[in-house]
């Protein structure tokens, strides 16, 4: 009970913040510091159900959706005057609003009897977010709000794992108990492991961006520097195959796309490399379940282990409906019901754990023909705006968008969670600032003097007419 006060005090505190401080671009922030909090809507199903309107309703126990339902109403009011900056003018706008569009109209063509599951009634919340949360983006010190709120909300997730797996404290979920009845597959406030994990590896990433590019200020040395350290034992609790390989992942792509020296890029790869091999050796020298999941990604496509017969079914219902899928959300109920025979007397588990397969099996050649769509248009606006970005502090950010939206595409391959993950969304309305706020739009010159005012004194002294800082023109 003392956990859970504790987290009922942590989301009664973001609301405060917002209602004292009215200030509604702090919304975004809190939609970061919030989501990870699962804990409310995971322990909720019992009575509120997962489907229907009692599950949307479940997902507003989550404190950062519930902060992006805010935003969209905020941002409603804010706008009313002026309701065309609602629709941000972003290249991909038409598909987003295509796979929308297909998600809607699945709902309409599945067999199924019952209610939409909740991962497909909540796509609504997050189509009106990346609508409205870019107006509220508008320049540098909005989006340092946010690398902020990523970085406190994973050094705060990093040290509760830790603390999860040491002190064998906040151990919410038994199903995460290993088969020694010891060992604990750390989730922090996320439902799985895999989720804090994820969560882990893109902050990480961000952070060490920031250190390689921005140098030593206030947001590095105060905050990435120190969640990189406690994150990479967060991580290691997690237990998480898919997180780690993530988290190498979207490391390596952000080091690629971080505006330095191609010789620094290729030092600083090896020696990640070396620090990893360091530390997989130190794990393997512990032994227990950690290094039991080590040794297991040597054994190739058999990692996925209960997920193989998953795929098989997914690929049956594909087969069965080519063109358009049994339906948005309809998978695991398709599953149980008419595909049972695939599902061995051993599993435990009938959700869909690919995303591929996901939308394969739920919305046919029609689904996948629009997701091919949006991650070509998204590969090809990304480009665009990182080329024309020429300050370093957007290019590491825009570059850390690229890896990041790669690293849950990457990850939903083995874990789901791809459509309905809400940092997706998060990620894309950063991008869509980006790409569309005047504001954010800096040369390398402004990028410096904007930096924060302590780093603004610190910048030349402006020249006079005889060419020397400080010294006034002689008379003649």
């Amino acid at each position: 009970m003392l956990e859970l006060a504790a987290l009922l005090a942590a989301q009664a505190a973001l609301l405060a913040a917002i209602v004292v401080l009215r200030e509604p671009k702090l919304l975004i922030p809190c939609v970061v510091l919030g989501l990870p909090m699962e804990y409310l809507e995971t322990q909720a199903p019992d009575f509120l159900g997962g489907s229907g309107v009692a599950g949307a309703v479940r997902s507003l126990l989550n404190p950062g959706q519930a902060a992006m339902a805010a935003t969209v109403v905020v941002g409603v009011v804010r706008l009313r005057h002026n309701p065309g900056r609602l629709v941000p003018g972003s290249a991909l706008l038409i598909p987003l609003g295509a796979l929308f569009a297909v998600q809607a109209l699945g709902v309409w063509w599945s067999d199924t009897p019952t209610q939409p599951p909740n991962s497909v009634m909540i796509l609504p919340l997050y189509a009106g977010f990346v609508m409205v949360a870019p107006s509220l983006i508008e320049d540098r010190r909005d989006v340092e709000r946010i690398i902020g709120a990523f970085l406190v909300a994973a050094l705060a997730l990093a040290v509760i794992a830790i603390a999860q797996r040491v002190l064998g404290v906040f151990n919410w979920r038994a199903i995460l108990v290993q088969s020694d009845d010891y060992s604990y597959r750390a989730n922090a406030t996320f439902a799985d492991p895999n989720n804090l994990a994820r969560f882990l590896a893109i902050s990480m990433s961000l952070a060490a961006g920031s250190v390689l590019v921005l140098g030593p200020r206030r947001l590095t040395v105060y905050l990435a520097a120190p969640m990189l350290v406690v994150a990479s034992a967060g991580i290691v609790a997690t237990a998480s195959r898919s997180g780690w390989m993530t988290l190498l992942l979207c490391g390596f792509l952000v080091v690629a796309f971080a505006p330095i020296a191609r010789y620094s890029k290729v030092l600083i790869t090896l020696g990640c490399f070396g620090a990893l091999a360091a530390l997989l050796g130190f794990v393997l020298a512990q032994g227990g379940a950690d290094a039991e999941r080590v040794r297991t990604l040597t054994m190739g496509v058999q990692v996925i282990g209960v997920r193989e017969f998953l795929i098989r079914a997914g690929w049956e219902m594909f087969k069965d409906n080519p063109l358009t899928g049994v339906g948005s959300g309809n998978y695991q109920h398709s599953l149980v019901i008419s595909y049972l025979h695939l599902v061995p007397e051993w599993a435990r588990t009938t959700l869909s754990h690919t995303s591929v397969i996901s939308i394969m099996a739920e919305l046919g050649v029609i689904g996948l023909a629009v997701l091919g769509f949006v991650v070509m248009r998204v590969a090809i606006v990304l480009g665009v705006v990182y080329s024309r970005s020429k300050a370093p502090f957007n290019r590491v950010i825009i570059g850390w968008l690229a890896a990041s939206l790669i690293g849950i595409v990457f990850q939903s391959q083995s874990e789901g969670r791809l459509l309905d993950e809400p940092f997706l969304w998060v990620l894309l309305a950063l991008f869509i600032a980006f790409e569309t706020a005047p504001g954010l739009a800096t040369t390398a010159a402004e990028d410096a003097v904007r930096a924060s005012p302590v780093e603004a004194g610190a910048t030349a002294a402006p020249v006079t007419r005889t060419g020397v800082s400080g010294q006034a023109p002689r008379a003649n």
